[in-house]
């Protein structure tokens, strides 16, 4: 409650500052900030600046606000005070320096005299605990006290709460308005931080589009760009260029010219500036990505098995509308799968979906596709070999790059030097012996003739229809066989796409 009035206090200041600036949006999310002044009077007015930590502990409400409090507080003091100076009267009186009134919630005030002492203790004084180094007592004064103390702090904390329900029931009935109050401060904040970041690191307005274009001049990334020595690129994308198959060497910065594009888009369409010198957007529906490598152990997923669901996933919902981000498809199985499975990705994206995407990849045999994949074009990221050493560039450019530098990357990383000269030795005969096996050239196959059957039934469509009338029998008979108590989850996962198989064998 003391932070809501803090909050409201700011706001006439707050609204002051967004009514200085000629902008419509500013102005109306600034215009009812300042509807709550008076609860705010009414919390600031009631509320101790400093609060307990329990609504039970009394301090809560202000002084006069309550005659009645006011001298229940009072009372309380005074009795804190005859404690205090009780302490200190029978020090003086007994000569017993280290006699002591204290308090615990066991036995409430009592006197404490160390064993030292204790022949000096009066016959009067009734003892209510013994302990290995001295005596806790009570006299009949200090019971008297304790029990106006405890009635007057008692009922002093239950005024002070009810009075605290009463103002918070108050505020309750403001809580809508105190939400929009929220949720405009919110906005303010977000367009705040848009205009200091923009200001401070010199970023651009976009321009906003309908169409298939995300171009920019000297694109950065919001975070890295902080750090000194990154490396500015442009982005073209538009009807023409729809898909930019990059290749290059690792540590190049193709998974960052991913990210960039795809900031590039979320920072525009959310209304901020953008880390370039110049950008057009064309809005984008949604973003799907398949980035980075990972396991699922617990539900028996390899890395290659995720990498495929998230494919799966971008093939079957994309649009023409999203972009799509693609690093490193099909590393996770052997070279010639993962190569067939990318060139097979590249394809549907190019000429059935038609998505804005950005391809990273070591299969340099995909840069055929250019001239064969309607809106394909070919770019890399640029590095520079000088004495068997590298220098990354880290600039993107149009035309392709026929090497990865895996090896001089291992060198670089630290392998031992033998290893890295057998690895190129290697390297030269493998190269040799997959010669020929490059998109776009003549002997690859065509698309399968509609109709055609498939070799991989097993894992494809079923090869036979299952009429309508067929389909429940299939369906039930393959649902009684399932004991789900006894399954393992991978069982349960075949069950299921053997389930989907029957269902797509009906349509």
């Amino acid at each position: 409650m003391v932070a809501i009035g803090l909050a409201l206090e700011r706001m006439p200041r707050l609204k002051a500052l967004c009514m200085e600036v000629d902008d419509s949006l500013l102005t109306t999310l600034s215009a009812d900030l300042d509807v709550l002044e008076m609860m705010r009077i009414d919390i600031q007015a009631n509320l101790n600046d400093e609060q307990p930590l329990s609504l039970r502990d009394g301090g809560i409400i202000r002084e006069g606000i309550d005659a009645k409090l006011d001298e229940l507080r009072k009372a309380a003091a005074v009795g804190h005070k005859w404690f205090k100076d009780l302490e200190v009267k029978e020090r003086a009186r007994l000569d017993i320096p280290s006699l002591k009134v204290r308090h615990n919630r066991q036995i409430g005030w009592y006197i404490e005299v160390t064993k030292t002492h204790l022949s000096k203790v009066p016959e009067d004084w009734n003892r209510r605990q013994q302990m290995t180094n001295g005596n806790r007592y009570v006299t009949e004064e200090l019971v008297e006290w304790q029990d106006k103390l405890v009635t007057a702090a008692t009922k002093a904390n239950a005024i002070e709460y009810d009075m605290f329900r009463d103002l918070r029931d108050r505020c309750r009935e403001k809580s809508r308005t105190l939400g929009m109050i929220s949720s405009n401060v919110a906005q303010i904040d977000v367009l705040q931080c848009f205009a200091e970041i923009a200001r401070n690191r010199s970023w651009t307005r976009p321009t906003i589009f309908e169409d298939e274009r995300l171009v920019a001049k000297g694109l950065r990334h919001p975070v890295l760009e902080a750090q000194s020595g990154f490396v500015p690129n442009d982005l073209k994308l538009d009807k023409k260029r729809r898909f930019l198959l990059i290749t290059g060497p690792n540590m190049g910065g193709k998974s960052t010219h991913l990210r960039c594009a795809a900031l590039l888009s979320v920072l525009a369409q959310s209304g901020s500036f953008v880390p370039a010198s110049s950008a057009q957007v064309g809005l984008v529906d949604r973003i799907f990505t398949r980035v980075g490598a990972s396991d699922d152990i617990r539900r028996g997923r390899s890395t290659f098995m995720m990498e495929m669901m998230e494919v799966a996933h971008i093939l079957k919902r994309a649009t023409n509308k999203s972009l799509i981000l693609l690093d490193e498809i099909g590393r996770g199985t052997s070279t010639f799968d993962g190569l067939s499975i990318a060139w097979s990705v590249t394809e549907d994206i190019c000429k059935r979906i038609g998505a804005r995407t950005l391809f990273a990849t070591h299969y340099h045999q995909l840069i055929g596709l250019e001239g064969d994949a309607e809106g394909l074009v070919n770019v890399h990221v640029q590095v520079a070999e000088s004495d068997g050493e590298l220098k990354f560039l880290h600039t993107v450019s149009d035309g392709p790059c026929d090497d990865s530098y895996g090896v001089q990357v291992a060198a670089l990383a630290g392998l031992p030097r033998h290893v890295v000269e057998r690895s190129s030795d290697l390297l030269g005969f493998l190269e040799r012996q997959a010669q020929g096996a490059k998109a776009g050239e003549k002997g690859a196959p065509t698309a399968r003739s509609a109709g055609q059957s498939s070799l991989l039934g097993f894992v494809g469509q079923p090869q036979v229809r299952i009429e309508k009338d067929e389909l429940g029998e299939a369906l039930k008979k393959a649902i009684s066989s399932i004991d789900p108590d006894t399954m393992s989850p991978r069982q349960a996962h075949d069950a299921l796409y053997e389930l989907l198989r029957l269902m797509e064998g009906e349509q």
